[in-house]
């Protein structure tokens, strides 16, 4: 077998071959000495040789550069060729070279064919971060709002609504402030050279009450820490503080002591922000939203005072996470549930009580609250000749389960029911009629929040809501007619939300709101006929991001919002002649949508910004904007908002509204925290604003409700001025508003334009306004409360003349909103007295009475109209008449 090897070379056998095989092998061994020549050379010339002590690192890359065939490339931006180095080498490549030159720099290096590339090494944080919850070291709660302060640095940050907070700092040691109203501050030092994970625990001050009220934090009232403006935040011991109707703590009537925020009629807890409908405000409870929150039609708050931790109110700048209304937010959070032991408290008034209980089922880990009010109106009826068959009462629970699971996990879960139950009974004629009517609000939200990292915090939200009002009615006409009717809401939401703590002066906020809509108008059905108004349901999304930057004087919140509305089958749309205005006589036909099939669909921008100025730590200027679109819309020719009313969702007739505010501010504090004081000014506009038409049947129940509606725009402006006084046997806080608030429709028709298309004022047009709320500590035992109030009457309209047709007399009326009702004021009082504490008991207890509308004045909240002998007779209708007396005894243990 004959192998051939690869390389082999055969010698040949004649002589001419030899020879030139001969030549061959001598070029070849030639051209093999001159390459090893060349690759000596070069290796040789690559070798690097210097002895340099502290020589600019320019002067050694060219020296390196001449003894070699490499060039350095680098940007004079990133590589400073001035800093100075030292390098000994002999005979070394360059790579060892470059080595040796960059061992303890800040310069990487790359080599690519005859190119040394350099680059900045890039350095290794040195930064740690601080992150933990604060809370309460008797109950374990959670305190949302407490400040984490870098002492004599003046900076920190605020714990969210969980209670958490987190600090990224250089590596250093520092003095941490923690503070929080009512509770005694407490300062640590931390050696930061590491992430830390720390609980806070603060004590509740141990000073007696008058200090406890006394000695305000400056963060409680002061407007300069907030980049926000317009934001107020109330606490239920101030709350319970106020002298209010019946001796009931009110926390939505306390927002009218508050600066921009005006009552619909005297007696009742709706309100108007800023000159919107009391529709424009979004309230939320743990994160559900709420659609009538009040009791007895209007005049007493869903919110048990005793089951609330935190109120904040948003009618200025609203943050980018809120969304779905036009003018305000009101944010309210439970109690989480004391996690350390088992505790009560409650009251007992002359026509409601309550009782809140709540303590751990797990020490420190598991806890739940159960908080419970009923009215007892129904106990007396019985007693009262005339009313023995009537039944009026409502209640509301609370309930609440937190579960620590670890530090970086926490579920909760809560729920509200409350509803209003009345039943009257009639005889007449042999003949007994029965009326019944309620309506309820139930909530259940899931939470659970999840740190991912120490600058990473997580909430994700679940939500069920749902409004119901149901009446019944049996042999009203004197025969066997029974007939019933239904209305509701029902809401399914999911929220997750992200906070990014970047930094002291970083934070990020992000995430996406989702709210499925189902409304039920009416159910209406009876012996006689049934009517079913179309079911509607809707789905409504939206992305949000915000940062809130602070640099040394200059703070900016900025946001963006994107929000999504569809109005989803199946339903059936009328279709109108668009020559003329919508009535039933113009329909020319129906349009069929099926299931989840797109009726109409919205989206749109909502931009947030908000900016403050320090001037020093005490004076702060802010400015303001943003944009809120509104999709759903309350229908209602009241105002206030009753268990009947309407709530219609954007479609194919109703555009969503749309409010612009521009707002700025002034905010001051006294040396020593003794006095805040803010100026703030604003202007909104408001686009397709849902009105009723002239002679519009406000009643009537049809599937073609647009052919009563009219759209409009409008705007509001206002300034308000408040001062609060934190110190003192004397405190409390004093505001004054000047607002205006007026709108006009924009149809195409001029038929269908109020006031021939001309500006009116609005339901909430309240020019004046002014409130003053005190506080003053008698003696160790006795404390007073006063609240007065001022307010511009509301705008009504009434007749102005009468017309005869056909020998029948009809009223003939002025233009919209053309007069005002009487102007309303009232001075409230209160007495409050807390008997020494029994240290061989728990219990503690203390005394409320005193008189709302203590001087009696008859503050209108409506007019009646008549014919009298062919005159017309207008005169004011007012509810509370005269001083009513109230006396609560409240209990702890």
């Amino acid at each position: 077998m004959k192998i051939n090897l690869f390389g082999a070379i055969r010698c040949p056998k004649n002589n001419d071959q030899k020879a030139l095989f001969l030549m061959k092998l001598s070029f070849l061994f030639y051209a093999i000495c001159c390459f090893q020549l060349i690759a000596f050379n070069t290796f040789a010339q690559n070798k690097v040789t210097l002895d340099i002590e502290n020589g600019s690192l320019e002067s050694i890359i060219n020296q390196i550069e001449a003894q070699t065939t490499y060039n350095f490339v680098f940007n004079n931006d990133v590589i400073d060729v001035q800093q100075n180095f030292s390098l000994k080498v002999v005979e070394k490549d360059i790579n060892r070279t470059i080595d040796l030159l960059f061992k303890r720099s800040s310069i990487s290096y790359k080599i690519k064919k005859k190119l040394v590339i350099l680059s900045q090494v890039k350095k290794l944080s040195n930064n740690f971060t601080i992150s933990g919850v604060i809370t309460d070291a008797d109950t374990g709660e959670t305190l949302l709002g407490a400040n984490v302060i870098l002492k004599d640095k003046g900076k920190g940050a605020i714990t969210n609504a969980y209670g958490f907070y987190s600090i990224t700092l250089p590596k250093e040691t520092y003095i941490l402030e923690i503070s929080y109203l009512g509770y005694a501050t407490k300062d640590i030092e931390i050696e930061l050279k590491e992430d830390i994970k720390l609980t806070i625990e603060l004590e509740p001050s141990l000073s007696n009450l008058d200090e406890i009220i006394i000695a305000s934090n400056r963060s409680s009232k002061s407007q300069v820490t907030s980049v926000l403006s317009g934001r107020t935040k109330l606490r239920t011991s101030e709350i319970k503080r106020l002298p209010s109707l019946l001796g009931e703590p009110d926390i939505t009537r306390a927002l009218l002591t508050q600066a921009g925020i005006s009552t619909t009629r005297e007696g009742s807890t709706g309100f108007s922000a800023r000159g919107g409908n009391i529709d424009q405000n979004l309230v939320l409870l743990d994160e559900a939203p709420l659609y009538n929150s009040s009791h007895l039609f209007g005049f007493f708050s869903i919110f048990n005072a005793d089951a609330i931790k935190d109120v904040t109110l948003y009618k200025g700048e609203i943050p980018a996470r809120f969304g779905g209304r036009g003018s305000s937010v009101l944010d309210i959070r439970q109690k989480n549930g004391n996690t350390k032991h088992f505790k009560g408290e409650g009251g007992l008034g002359l026509l409601f009580s309550r009782l809140t209980l709540e303590g751990p089922i797990v020490k420190d880990k598991f806890s739940f609250l159960l908080s419970g009010r009923r009215s007892y109106f129904d106990l007396f009826f019985p007693f009262i000749e005339g009313a023995e068959d009537t039944k009026f009462h409502f209640y509301d629970l609370n309930t609440k389960l937190s579960w620590n699971i670890n530090e970086n996990n926490t579920l909760y879960a809560s729920g509200f029911f409350g509803a209003d139950i009345i039943g009257l009974e009639e005889e007449s004629n042999d003949n007994e009629s029965s009326i019944g009517a309620n309506w309820s609000n139930a909530t259940t939200t899931l939470r659970w929040n999840h740190v991912f990292t120490n600058k990473l915090f997580a909430n994700f939200t679940g939500v069920y809501s749902k409004y119901n009002f149901s009446i019944d009615e049996k042999d009203a006409l004197g025969e066997a007619v029974e007939q019933s009717a239904k209305r509701s809401i029902d809401n399914f939401i999911l929220k997750p939300d992200f906070t990014y703590y970047q930094s002291p002066t970083t934070k990020m906020r992000f995430g996406l709101n989702s709210t499925l809509y189902k409304f039920i108008p009416a159910d209406i059905s009876s012996t006689q006929t049934d009517l079913q108004i179309d079911d509607e349901k809707a789905l409504e999304l939206a992305v949000y991001y915000s940062i809130e930057k602070e640099w040394n004087k200059l703070s900016v919140l900025g946001g963006l919002r994107y929000s999504w509305f569809a109005n989803l089958g199946p339903g059936d749309v009328t279709l109108y002649n668009p020559d003329f205005p919508q009535t039933t006589n113009t329909a020319i036909g129906t349009k069929n949508y099926s299931k989840n099939e797109i009726i109409k669909q919205y989206a749109g921008f909502e931009p947030r910004l908000s900016l403050k100025y320090n001037f020093n730590d005490r004076k702060a200027f802010k400015l303001g904007y943003n944009r809120m679109f509104q999709y759903i819309h309350l229908i209602s020719n009241a105002n206030s908002s009753l268990p009947f009313d309407l709530w219609k969702p954007s479609g194919t007739y109703i555009d969503p509204l749309e409010v612009n505010q521009f707002s700025a501010g002034y905010a001051y504090d006294s040396q020593k925290g003794n006095y805040n004081l803010s100026i703030e000014g604003y202007f909104k506009t408001f686009n397709n604003i849902v009105e009723y038409k002239n002679g519009a049947r406000t009643l009537s129940l049809s599937n073609t409700l647009e052919t009563e509606l009219v759209p409009a725009k409008g705007f509001a402006y206002g300034l308000e001025l408040t001062a609060h006084k934190n110190r003192g046997k004397l405190t409390g806080n004093a505001n004054y508003t000047y607002s205006v608030a007026k709108r006009k429709t924009v149809s195409d028709f001029s038929t269908e334009r109020i006031n021939d298309g001309a500006y009116f004022p609005s339901n909430f047009d309240r020019p004046h306004m002014f409130n003053i709320t005190t506080s003053y500590k008698l003696s160790k035992k006795w404390e007073m409360g006063a609240f007065f109030t001022y307010q511009t009457g509301g705008p009504t309209t009434q007749p102005n003349g009468r017309l005869t047709f056909n020998d029948d007399t009809f009223l003939t009326y002025s233009d919209r909103n053309a007069y005002r009702v009487s102007d309303t004021h009232r001075m409230d009082i209160s007495f409050t007295y807390t008997p020494e504490d029994n240290p061989k008991t728990k219990w503690q207890g203390s005394w409320n009475f005193g008189f709302y509308n203590i001087y009696g004045n008859n503050n209108a909240f409506s007019t009646r109209s008549r014919l009298d002998n062919d005159v017309v007779r207008i005169s004011e209708i007012s509810f509370i008449v005269a001083p009513i007396p109230f006396i609560t005894y409240n209990f702890k243990f």
